[in-house]
């Protein structure tokens, strides 16, 4: 088998019984894995803000936006700042950052770090509001070196320690802050640890959650009472969410029904009854296989009880006088924490116990339980079953929370992104990925890893990111992961198909996760504008940019290229200057065609506001082409559509709009439009 130090041509196998295959040149696996992560995300867009509930901060509302790095919209701003309650902590900062520019909230997550940056840089930066998040990918040293804007207030949230010399980080420290408040700008770092100084960082701690009550206009005696229900375990999200609930009159006591599903209390009174090995299993392969079909479920756990030795344990107790209970009554029974639903999946009764069971049975029993279950996890993230691989890497997202990441990471993510054999372990790998972004404190760590795995010198870790990449760590991150998948496209001297696929799939995951792709789309124009190299060297650039245009959702559907510009028309130039780019080279024309044919085909003839976004871009167009290629352009995509068997009426439509390459003289719509 060939080792992790082979180029990208090492052996991979796709299936049981498989033969090695070039991991450059396997569309049908690649294909398939991508749409299985494509799925995960699907998921996550769906249920986006119900889970991680650190993630969203004092203001309790989610955010529009899942992007982690750029320019924060007016509308985010303006939510934090909704009943958000200045309390002492945040009045030390903003002293802080009123005399230094720059200042560190340290805290835990789930304690509002986030929500009191953002109103710490909107009380300084002024009615214009320019506040731009960094990437947690900064290191002192980028920090340095970047332009700082006057007026403007940055944020780098849950930005881990930089690893370098205390004197270094020191030189760093001064430097940053000089240039900060020489540009009139200001800088918010949220984290746990930080490379700054002391007297740069502000102890965080929430505010009493009576004040967070009462900011919400719940009665005084009401939010006094209702404090007292509140504890450490409760994230400053599930305190805004009671308020709310309080202020809009849902009754106490359901109000508080709900504020106790957020809590542990459940399980940690399953866990302090006796339980046996085989019960304690069952609930392993829950906190991991939640979610799945009940035979699903029961067939993952047979395997992971074969794996503890608990089958033989069992098969000498039971005798033919003493029948074997039920397991499925008693799995579902009063007192239980799961639940079966109509469909009959396996669930826990709430969605927050998975990560308290989790953590119980991380805290409370060692290797005896620990060891079967990472090795069953590695069974599991083989399987050919996207269902289980995306419940496993849910599952191990989860873990993370609770055992830490970098466990996760040494135990789980590396050996699968570096796995041998099938190939399935990558795609389980960028799942968890994926899940892992859900989470603030995590994302950062998950930044990084799959960074390293980019520039791996070994194929499999570089595919795995690839697919990590076109999935939500993508979209919280979308320049990094359109630079990392350039420099994979450009730099390697064969084909990196699924490099070029996940550029594809990450402009689809952004357009229906957020409606905007934009950034990724100018970057792009101005990568393909600026570079020089001529015939076939620029032919890898030119596929990636036509597998952009050509996307679409889950690989069906409408173009992705329709949808964004339905959502974003100003994405008509940048979208010209792409097709330009392919559309003169030769040998990649047709293909070039049809994608733009199916994008206008796609928009509906008869709508106005369409018939304008399908004027637009073919005039985007026109000032794109060269001018020689301007009316060959108009011919051959009137040819194609003739080919295509367009109808008539939208037909006539296209050859009208079509008038535009052509100068007066030239053109008559009998001439063009005539069908051969």
């Amino acid at each position: 088998m060939a080792s992790e130090t082979e180029s990208p041509t090492e052996g991979v196998l796709i299936g049981e019984g498989a033969t090695p295959v070039d991991l450059t040149d396997q569309t049908e696996a690649t294909d398939e894995i991508f749409a299985q992560v494509s799925q995960v995300q699907t998921v996550i867009n769906h249920i986006h803000g119900n889970i991680g509930g650190a993630s969203f901060g004092i203001s309790g509302s989610h955010t529009k936006s899942r992007r982690t790095s750029g320019p924060i919209s007016q509308y985010e701003i303006a939510e934090a700042r909704t009943c958000f309650v200045r309390h002492a902590s945040y009045m030390a900062a903003a002293e802080r950052l009123k005399n230094g520019n720059m200042v560190a909230l340290i805290g835990n997550a789930g304690t509002g770090r986030r929500t009191a940056a953002l109103n710490l840089l909107d009380d300084f930066v002024g009615a214009q509001r320019h506040v731009v998040e960094l990437s947690p990918a900064y290191t002192l040293e980028k920090l340095v070196a970047r332009e700082y804007r006057k007026a403007h207030g940055y944020l780098l949230c849950d930005w881990p320690m930089d690893d370098v010399d205390g004197s270094i980080a020191g030189f760093h420290v001064r430097e940053i802050r000089r240039r900060v408040r020489d540009a009139g700008a200001y800088l918010v770092i949220t984290g746990t640890v930080t490379s700054l100084p002391e007297g740069d960082q502000i102890p965080w701690l929430p505010p009493p959650a009576c004040d967070v009550l009462r900011a919400h206009q719940v009665a005084p005696e009401v939010a006094d009472e209702v404090a007292t229900q509140i504890t450490a375990d409760h994230a400053m999200n599930d305190v805004v969410t009671l308020a709310r609930d309080l202020a809009s009159g849902v009754p106490l006591d359901k109000a508080l029904g709900r504020l106790e599903s957020a809590g542990r209390r459940d399980v940690v009174a399953w866990f302090d009854g006796p339980r046996t090995r085989g019960e304690l299993f069952e609930m392993a392969a829950m906190a991991f296989a939640a979610g799945l079909s009940e035979n699903g479920f029961e067939s993952l756990l047979a395997r992971l009880e074969s794996i503890a030795g608990i089958g033989e344990e069992k098969a000498d107790a039971i005798s033919a006088d003493d029948p074997m209970p039920s397991r499925r009554l008693l799995r579902v029974a009063e007192g239980s924490l799961f639940s079966l639903s109509p469909r009959r999946r396996l669930e826990f009764k709430v969605e927050g116990h998975r990560t308290h069971v989790m953590r119980e049975l991380y805290q409370r029993h060692g290797m005896r339980l620990w060891d079967p279950v990472t090795e069953w996890l590695h069974e599991c993230a083989a399987l050919r079953d996207p269902s289980v691989q995306a419940e496993i890497a849910r599952g191990v997202a989860v873990l993370a929370s609770v055992a830490g990441y970098s466990y996760v990471e040494s135990t789980f993510l590396t050996p699968w992104a570096r796995g041998r054999g099938v190939m399935r372990g990558q795609a389980t790998a960028a799942m968890a990925i994926s899940w892992l972004c859900l989470d603030e404190t995590t994302r950062p760590e998950v930044l990084r890893t799959v960074t390293s795995w980019t520039r791996s010198s070994a194929a499999r870790p570089r595919f795995t990111a690839t697919l990590a990449w076109s999935g939500e760590l993508g979209i919280r991150f979308p320049m990094e992961a359109a630079r990392m998948l350039w420099l994979q496209i450009r730099d390697s001297e064969k084909p990196v198909r699924h490099a070029e696929i996940a550029l594809a799939r990450l402009f689809a995951a952004l357009t229906e996760a957020t409606g905007n792709a934009l950034p990724i789309l100018d970057w792009l124009a101005r990568q393909i504008s600026n570079d020089r190299r001529i015939g076939r060297a620029v032919d890898p650039l030119i596929r990636a940019i036509l597998s952009v245009l050509s996307a679409r959702a889950d690989g069906v559907g409408a173009p992705t290229v329709t949808a964004h510009l339905r959502s974003r028309p100003e994405s008509a130039a940048p979208l010209a200057i792409l097709w330009s780019a392919v559309l003169v080279k030769r040998p990649h024309r047709k293909d070039a065609l049809a994608a733009l044919y199916d994008a206008v085909c796609a928009f509906d003839e008869r709508d106005d506001d369409d018939r304008d976004r399908v004027r637009a871009l073919l005039a985007a167009l026109v000032e794109t082409l060269p001018e020689k290629e301007r009316p060959l352009m108009a011919y051959d995509l009137r040819r194609y559509a003739i080919s295509r068997n367009t109808d008539e009426d939208r037909l006539e439509l296209l050859m009208s709009l079509l008038r535009i390459f052509l100068s007066p003289a030239a053109f008559t719509l009998n001439t063009i439009g005539r069908r051969p």
